[in-house]
């Protein structure tokens, strides 16, 4: 849009936003405005059928495309996506109004339910010296008197209304802020304290300085008519001593002619049988709606409304849609696909098909969106909400199909992924394909990635294929091939996510090849949501003992749940990194790290901080360090942790993403690694401070106990304990460990004041280790499988 190569340079303009229903709207308020203010120039701004939208042709104003807008890199298709008709419509105003300034010294913006009549002159000067104006909803104390409106849904709607605003050139970094806000923010929800474009600017008027129109001509309607006297003087409608400036007819029906407006949530403190001059006013406004309303024919059902034909974006889904959207904000990761993205209808429907990274409820999108939506599904089948599906699939069947065409076009449908094409011939039966999170920040991708590495150093051809459906980091350096080349597919993906990858590859891609699932758990029992899991992998590898027997209780017949460690290899370690680096001094340092994204009781970091401070005194000498992240995403659980270190100056508690060989220097500069888990399924972080050499204190329970002895590691005993509630996806029943602090702290304690003993039992670790678990003694395990699977799945 570029008003100055149409000729159209004038120092004034106005616009208002509509989807193409509210084109009668928009050409009552253009005709309107214009008539007053002819030497202005007046823009539509259609959101939605940008082809049909070009079409339109009105001498009166110049119609312009949402894809004429500059929403910058990013565009407005994901915007277009989580919002519904007004949030969308009110979202891209500030985006407007920003490029309409590029052409005109002052732009207002009407509301397209907005008549004017009289010119706005006094208001545009005011505009013009302060940079920018808007209208507040009342000027008057609104009366306690059981009728509507209230104070209470005017502070929900937000102190001014923005049906009307007016910048110049002098607010565009108030309009850049409202833009960014509005990109993400301009859904109506009041328990969020968000009403679309309106609540952000009771925050911008301390902030930006607007001229605030106090004059009771201006931006009349429903919310202050009871204030405002509204009267005809026989040549003119005047407001108290005033003319009236502009009435907005914000939820006036002109098929409910008796009703001024239907946003009125309880009974209406004015109604127009009271009221001569209103109801006079209405009812010419009435005709001229209805009459503009007849010539512009049918209006045309909204054009983002669908993803595309069957696969309506209901409340539902578009929040579910919003809610990844600024989960991949915060974690820098890739955002959602939108439907309408070029060639976006596709990725789109993977992933409505596809269930989320992480999930408890193991729900395609489609069906969580649903679930959602609908408070008595919820009420009716509670159990969903923790991956206990079998009820709720079975209303999905008898109801779900009916109330949701949707859910029957996808649940019927099939998966055009291109991996599809894969064909079974030609796949070698010599090396293995490993999908994994194998560029992620995780755990999960790290096992991915030394299997891998112990794979290639027992001679096993190998073809990796990174899948990136986590919500960490994907910046770990590794370089994937990507080609299916091989009869056997190793997935190191743990049970809930390996339906997630059967749906995401496509079923031809897995004809015929030996499925390995490469799975963790962290407690003895392996819970029942997850036994259906097995349906999709020929058999298991377990990386310890704990994982294998925890499976293997819950296995079908006859299926092979496999110990199959992986390699303890020390981690990359940036050279010449101090301690300085990471804000610490000299002291002795204990050093403990964890994802929030985990189960945070499962962790216990707080143990960790309780056992130091049973350990020392403030300032008695050692340092703690609890190195973190996702923080961001979880910030109760980081405060919960900050709190119980608050007043200790020798904790830290840092939340950061480093590099995978900055992490490494930072294991390297500590003096002692301490996990006090109630349960680990592998445990790496510990395994990786023992090959570095450095000692470690560590509950003597599950995981780690396949690369500890008391010989390499000081062992904290425990004693079993129920999970207890808010430790999903655990049951509360479930037993793990619970350390003894005194313990850990006099383990502590030792190790700070012996080094000789600190450096004896970091050298056993790191020499056990070694022996035990290197590239080469744990790939040639891996290999002899492989042999055996295809001499006897061959057989």
């Amino acid at each position: 849009m570029d008003a100055s190569k149409a000729g159209l340079m004038t120092p004034l303009a106005a616009c208002t936003i509509v989807a193409h229903n509210y084109l009668p709207m928009a050409r009552i308020v253009a005709r309107s405005f214009l008539a007053q203010h002819p030497e202005a120039t007046f823009y539509v701004v259609v959101v939605d059928h940008p082809l049909r939208a070009r079409l339109i042709d009105d001498e009166q104003f110049h119609v312009v495309a949402v894809t004429d807008i500059d929403f910058g890199p990013e565009g407005f298709a994901n915007m277009a996506t989580m919002y519904d008709v007004t949030e969308f419509s009110t979202s891209v105003k500030p985006f407007v109004l920003r490029q309409l300034l590029t052409s005109h010294d002052c732009v207002l913006y009407l509301d397209p339910d907005t008549f004017l009549h009289e010119r706005l002159d006094p208001l545009i000067d005011a505009t013009i010296a302060a940079g920018w104006s808007i209208t507040p909803h009342c000027l008057q104390p609104i009366p306690q008197d059981g009728t509507s409106p209230t104070e209470r849904e005017i502070m929900q709607s937000g102190v001014y209304n923005l049906g009307y605003i007016g910048v110049t050139r002098d607010a565009d970094d108030f309009l850049q802020w409202w833009s960014q806000r509005l990109r993400r923010h301009c859904i109506s929800d009041p328990e969020q304290q968000l009403f679309t474009d309106q609540r952000w600017i009771d925050l911008a008027v301390p902030i930006f300085s607007p001229h605030i129109e106090r004059s009771p001509a201006y931006n009349v309607a429903y919310w202050n008519i009871d204030q405002r006297r509204l009267w005809h003087d026989g040549q003119r409608y005047m407001v108290d001593d005033e003319p009236l400036r502009f009435f907005h007819f914000s939820g006036y029906d002109p098929d409910i002619p008796y009703w001024l407006s239907k946003y009125f949530p309880g009974f209406p403190r004015v109604l127009l049988s009271q009221h001569p001059a209103l109801a006079a006013l209405c009812s010419e406004y009435r005709d001229e709606l209805l009459e503009t309303r007849d010539i512009t024919g049918p209006a045309l059902p909204y054009g983002w409304a669908d993803a595309f034909p069957g696969i309506p974006l209901f409340r539902g889904l578009r929040r579910m849609y919003r809610a990844e959207v600024l989960n991949a904000d915060r974690l820098g990761a890739p955002l959602p696909p939108s439907p309408f993205s070029p060639g976006g209808a596709a990725r789109f429907r993977r992933w409505l098909l596809s269930i989320p990274a992480g999930s408890i409820r193991c729900m395609p999108r489609y069906l969580a969106a649903v679930y959602d939506e609908r408070s008595d599904v919820r009420a009716a089948f509670p159990e969903a909400e923790h991956g206990d599906l079998l009820r709720f699939n079975d209303w999905v069947e008898r109801s779900g199909r009916a109330d949701y065409p949707m859910v029957r076009i996808l649940a019927d449908s099939t998966d055009d992924d291109p991996w599809d094409q894969a064909e079974d011939a030609g796949r070698s039966s010599d090396g293995i394909d490993l999908i994994g999170y194998l560029q992620a920040e995780l755990g999960v991708g790290e096992a991915g990635r030394l299997a891998s590495t112990a794979l290639a150093a027992a001679g096993v051809s190998v073809s990796t294929i990174s899948f990136d459906r986590t919500l960490n980091r994907q910046t770990h350096p590794f370089e994937s091939h990507g080609v299916a080349a091989h009869d056997v597919v190793l997935v190191a993906v743990n049970a809930d996510q390996i339906g997630v990858v059967r749906r995401e590859f496509g079923g031809p891609f897995f004809s015929g090849r030996y499925v390995v699932g490469q799975w963790f758990w962290e407690l003895d029992e392996f819970p029942a949501q997850l036994h259906p899991s097995f349906a999709h992998v020929n058999e298991v590898w377990a990386a310890t003992e704990h994982i294998r027997a925890s499976v293997a209780k819950h296995a079908p017949e006859g299926f092979a749940v496999v110990h199959m460690p992986l390699p303890l290899i020390a981690p990359a370690v940036r050279p010449d990194v101090l301690k300085s680096t990471f804000g610490l001094d000299d002291r002795f340092t204990f050093l403990f790290t964890f994802d929030l994204w985990s189960v945070f009781d499962r962790k216990n970091p707080l143990g960790v901080v309780e056992a130091f401070m049973r350990a020392f005194h403030p300032g008695e000498g050692p340092q703690l360090l609890v190195k973190v992240i996702n923080g961001q995403a979880h910030p109760k659980s980081l405060e919960r942790l900050r709190w119980a270190a608050m007043g200790r100056a020798d904790i830290t508690i840092l939340d950061q993403y480093l590099d995978h060989d900055l992490m490494g220097a930072l294991t390297q500069a500590c003096d002692c690694y301490v996990s006090l888990h109630r349960a680990e399924g592998l445990g790496l972080t510990m395994s990786e401070a023992m090959t570095l050499g450095k000692p470690v204190i560590a509950t003597a329970y599950s995981g780690n106990m396949d690369f500890m002895t008391e010989e390499t590691a000081a062992l904290v005993p425990w004693t079993p304990t129920a999970v207890g509630p808010d430790c999903a996806p655990y049951s509360p029943h479930a037993i793990w460990a619970e350390p003894d602090l005194d313990a850990a702290a006099a383990a502590m304690r030792r190790l700070a004041g012996d080094p000789t003993y600190a450096e004896r039992l970091g050298l056993a670790g790191q020499r056990d280790l070694h022996r035990r678990f290197s590239e080469t003694v744990t790939g040639e395990r891996m290999r002899k499988r492989l042999t055996e699977i295809r001499r006897t799945h061959h057989e």
